[in-house]
C-alpha cells in the first residue's frame, strides 16, 4: 500500500504538463500546443486510433495496443510492451522513426525536436526523422521537452540550467529548481540560494537568464509555476493577485465572469480560449463571457482541445463537437489520451555507486529525509498548497527531490471536509512512513539489483542493522524496507514497525 505510484519520467516540482487536451494550443495562446491530432479509442474496440481535430476523421485507426502521447506537430511516442519508446509521425504509423526503441523520451517541442536516451547512453536531441542533432554532455541527467526555443536540464550537482535548440548550454546550470518557458519568454526558476538565506522563493527569469524580478515567502506563493496570459497568479496574504513580468501587480486577464456569475449556473470554469464550461443539473454545456450560451448544458463531459473544438460525452460515448455543439465528423470513441506525461527525459545511464549514496543520505537512525516518528503535518506545511481541498482523503504528501521521489505518509488523510464543509487540513496527522522511489527504467537491465545491493551495503553506517531479506532496523526504532520492481527502486522508511511491509524484489523482463 506505501510503494509510489511508477513515474516513467523525471518527477520534478515543475509545471506538469499531464492535464488531458486542454492543454494545447487552438487559437488563443493559452493553449500549450496546437491540437491537429488526438488519440482514441474507438467505440468497440480495444486498440488506439488517432482522430484529425480539424475534420473528425479517423486518421489512424486501430494502430497501437498502447495509448499514444499527444500529437505534437504530427509526432507522438508510443509505448512498447517492455517499458521502452518508439517515436512515429502521424503520416506512417507503421513505422517508427527509430530504429531501435529509446528508454526515455520526451514529447516532441513546436520546433520539431525532441530529447530521449538509449539505455547506457547519454540523451541527445532529435529531429523529427530521428536524427541527432546534438549530444548532451554525460553530466547531464534529465532534460526537458522543448518549449519556446529551450530545454531545461539538470547536472550531477541537482542544479539546473538550460540548453537551446543546438544543445548548447544558454543558461548556465545554477537553480535548485527551473520550470519551462511555457506561454512566455518568461520562465520561473528557485534559486540555488545558501543556507543562511532561506526566505527566498523564486526568481523570473527571460530567455537569456536575466532575473526579473525576485520574491520570498513573505510576499508571495506561486500557485502554479508558469505565466499564462501574460501573468502569473501568486498567493498574497488571503488573496490571489498576478504578477507580470517585472513583479507588478496587474489585473487578472481572465477575471471578467461578472455576467457568467450572474447566469444561475450550478458551478463554472473558464476555459483557456476564454469561454466558459457551465454546469445546470448536472449537465455540462458552454457559454461565452457574456453569458450567450453555446453550447446546451446536455452533456456528461464537456472537455476543450482547442478554442473551437471540444470533446463532448454521455454515457460512455464521446464525439467531436465544434464551439455551437455541432458535430465534427462522425467518429464516436469510448477515450482520449492527450497528455504528456514524458515532459522530461533521463540519461539511460546511472552512476550506481552515487545513487545507492543519495538514498542512504535520506536515513538516519531516527527516520528518512528529516521525517521521524514525531514528525506531524504542521512540521511539513510550507510543502502543502494554499488550499486544503485537493488533499481531501489523501494520506500521502508527495515531494520530488531531484531524481528521487519522496512520499510521506501519514496515519490519516492530509485534509478533511464534504460538499457541506469547508477542507481543513489535519495538521496533527503523524508521519508513519517516508516512500522513496528511484526510476531507472531506462537503464540496463540490472541497474535496480545493482543499487539495492550496493544500497543494503552501506545502511549500516546510517544507523541501521540487517534483520532479514530487504529489511533493516535501527535501534531508534524506525525499519527499512528494500525492493524493487517494474525498474522502480523503492525505499520505504516506517516510524513504527507494526507497519512494516515486506517489498518485493522483481527483475524486468529480458
Amino acid at each position: 500500500m506505501y510503494r509510489n505510484l511508477l513515474i516513467r519520467c523525471a518527477a520534478l516540482a515543475v509545471v506538469a504538463l499531464t492535464s488531458l487536451v486542454a492543454c494545447q494550443r487552438g487559437d488563443n495562446n493559452s493553449y500549450s500546443y496546437k491540437a491537429d491530432y488526438l488519440p482514441v479509442q474507438l467505440v468497440g474496440s480495444q486498440k488506439w486510433s488517432i482522430l484529425d481535430v480539424n475534420t473528425g476523421e479517423v486518421v489512424v485507426r486501430d494502430a497501437f495496443d498502447e495509448a499514444p502521447s499527444a500529437v505534437v506537430g504530427g509526432m507522438f511516442y508510443v509505448m512498447t510492451p517492455d517499458g521502452l519508446y518508439n517515436y512515429y509521425n502521424v503520416s506512417d504509423p507503421k513505422h517508427p522513426i527509430n530504429a531501435e526503441p529509446y528508454g526515455s523520451v520526451t514529447a516532441f517541442g513546436d520546433n520539431g525536436l525532441a530529447v530521449a536516451s538509449r539505455r547506457g547512453e547519454a540523451l541527445s536531441v532529435i529531429d523529427r526523422t530521428g536524427k541527432v542533432v546534438a549530444t548532451l554532455p554525460r553530466e547531464v541527467s534529465q532534460c526537458s521537452m522543448f518549449s519556446r526555443g529551450r530545454a531545461a536540464f539538470q547536472n550531477d550537482m541537482g542544479l539546473w540550467g538550460y540548453i537551446d535548440e543546438k544543445g548548447d548550454t544558454v543558461i548556465p546550470a545554477r537553480f535548485s529548481n527551473a520550470n519551462l518557458f511555457l506561454h512566455a519568454d518568461w520562465a520561473v526558476v528557485v534559486p540555488d540560494t545558501q543556507p543562511s538565506d532561506t526566505s527566498a522563493l523564486f526568481s523570473v527569469i527571460d530567455r537569456t537568464g536575466k532575473v526579473l524580478f525576485s520574491s520570498d515567502i513573505n510576499e508571495h506563493r506561486v500557485i502554479q509555476p508558469v505565466y499564462v496570459d501574460g501573468v502569473l497568479p501568486v498567493v498574497k496574504g488571503d488573496t490571489i493577485v498576478c504578477l507580470d513580468e517585472n513583479g507588478k501587480e496587474v489585473a487578472n486577464p481572465n477575471g471578467d465572469h461578472s455576467a457568467v456569475d450572474k447566469g444561475g449556473w450550478d458551478d463554472f470554469s473558464r476555459t483557456a480560449g476564454g469561454y466558459f464550461l457551465v454546469v445546470k443539473g448536472g449537465k455540462m454545456g458552454l457559454v461565452d463571457k457574456n453569458n450567450k450560451q453555446l453550447i446546451a448544458p446536455k452533456w456528461d463531459r464537456l472537455i476543450d482541445v482547442t478554442a473551437d473544438r471540444y470533446i463532448a460525452g454521455n454515457d460512455s460515448i464521446n464525439r467531436l463537437v465544434d464551439l455551437n455543439g455541432n458535430a465534427v465528423g462522425t467518429a464516436q470513441f469510448a477515450h482520449v489520451h492527450g497528455s504528456m506525461e514524458n515532459v522530461y527525459a533521463a540519461r539511460g545511464i546511472i552512476d550506481t555507486d552515487m545513487a545507492a549514496a543519495a538514498m542512504a543520505m535520506l536515513l538516519s537512525p531516527e527516520g528518512c529525509a528529516g521525517g521521524t516518528a514525531a514528525t506531524t503535518l504542521m512540521d511539513m506545511n510550507r510543502a502543502l498548497g494554499p488550499e486544503a481541498a485537493p488533499y481531501v482523503g489523501q494520506n500521502g504528501l508527495l515531494i520530488p527531490q531531484g531524481p528521487l521521489v519522496l512520499n510521506y505518509i501519514f496515519d490519516r488523510p492530509i485534509a478533511s471536509g464534504d460538499s457541506t464543509t469547508t477542507p481543513t487540513f489535519n495538521y496533527d496527522a503523524r508521519l508513519n512512513c517516508v516512500a522513496t522511489s528511484l526510476n531507472v527504467m531506462h537503464c540496463g537491465l540490472n541497474t535496480e539489483q545493482e543499487i539495492v545491493n550496493k544500497l543494503s551495503a552501506v545502511l549500516g553506517t546510517r544507523g541501521y542493522v540487517f534483520e532479514s531479506e530487504g529489511i533493516f532496523v535501527s535501534e531508534q526504532g524506525p525499519v527499512v524496507a528494500l525492493g524493487y520492481e517494474d525498474g522502480i527502486i523503492d525505499m520505504n522508511c516506517y516510524m513504527n514497525r507494526a507497519l512494516v511491509k515486506p517489498l518485493a524484489r522483481k527483475p524486468r523482463a529480458k
